[in-house]
This record gives C-alpha cells, sequence and structure tokens, in this order.
C-alpha cells in the first residue's frame, strides 16, 4: 500500500509539475485568474486520471483511463474552486525561498493563483487516491472456464423424446 501511494505522489507530481512548469517557464503565465485557471486544473485532472491507476496497455484498462480523466476534470476544477474559496482567505503566499525562480511580484500571489505550485498539488492528490484505490490484484484474470455449448448440440423444433436418443447417438459417435 505504501508502494501504491509512492507512485501515486511521483505521478502526480510528474504530470503537475509538467504542466505548470510547461505553463510558466513555457508560455511565461506565472498565475492564472478565473477560467484560464478551472480549464487548466481541468486538464491536469484529466491527465492525472489517464496516466495514473491501472496502465493502459491492461485489457480493458482504456475504458477505465477514459472514465478517471473525465472524471479527473471535474476534481480538477472542483479542487480549484475549494483553494480559491479558502486559501484566499487565509492569504498563503509562497517563499522566495521554495521558488527562486519566481519574480518577486509572483511571489507575493496566493497558493492557488500559482500553477507551478497548485498543479503539483492537486495532480498528487488525486493520483494519490487512484493508486491507493487500484491496488493491483485481480488485474491478471484469464480467460473464463466456461464451456459454450457447440450449434450441434443445441436441438430446436425437435419433440422431447427425440431429443435425448440423437444426444446418445452423438455421444457413441465420439
Amino acid at each position: 500500500m505504501l508502494k501504491r501511494l509512492l507512485i501515486g505522489i511521483l505521478k502526480g507530481i510528474v504530470v503537475g509539475g509538467g504542466v505548470g512548469a510547461a505553463l510558466y517557464f513555457g508560455l511565461s503565465q506565472g498565475s492564472l485568474e478565473s477560467a484560464w485557471a478551472y480549464l487548466l486544473y481541468g486538464v491536469v485532472g484529466a491527465i492525472t486520471g489517464v496516466v495514473a491507476g491501472k496502465p493502459l496497455w491492461k485489457p480493458g484498462a482504456w475504458i477505465e483511463a477514459l472514465l478517471r480523466g473525465v472524471f479527473g476534470i471535474a476534481v480538477g476544477c472542483g479542487l480549484y474552486a475549494l483553494a480559491s474559496s479558502f486559501l484566499h482567505v487565509s492569504a498563503i503566499p509562497l517563499p522566495a525561498s521554495l521558488f527562486p525562480a519566481l519574480p518577486p511580484a509572483e511571489q507575493a500571489r496566493f497558493l492557488f493563483q500559482q500553477p507551478l505550485a497548485m498543479a503539483p498539488l492537486m495532480a498528487t492528490l488525486y493520483a494519490s487516491l487512484i493508486e491507493l484505490d487500484n491496488d493491483g490484484k485481480g488485474d491478471d484474470v484469464g480467460p473464463s472456464k466456461v464451456r459454450v455449448a457447440r450449434l450441434e448440440d443445441i436441438d430446436i423444433g425437435e419433440d422431447e423424446s427425440e431429443a435425448p436418443a440423437k444426444q446418445a447417438a452423438r455421444g457413441a459417435k465420439r
């Protein structure tokens, strides 16, 4: 269980950190407001949902990944809504020692306004929950052992008295 938690934390940091760093360093957007932030954290949740959990190459995993991704959009937007509602009141600015690359004007912003810090936190939380839920047991499900009747074994439209005689004759041929 601890191994799955650490894998979830690692996946969340990589996904959220990658998206936050791409936004900050690639697009030079140190902070986001309103609709753009909801869009960003929805994308972070979707990517995290697809990457975390059961690997995509397992049978039936693409359906599960698709559902986790769609649900991840709601999780990302919901976590941002909670953070912007409650962390705004507590006014937590980022310390300069943790993020030395940020200019002083960006360090004065609240935590929920900085995707370089908030995206990894959200992705780590969601990926950890997914990894803890998906323990890996039952992934190696083999083919079922149920025998399916052949078409020749199915008697349709015969009288009940003729069916056992034909089945006995077929059994003798085998």
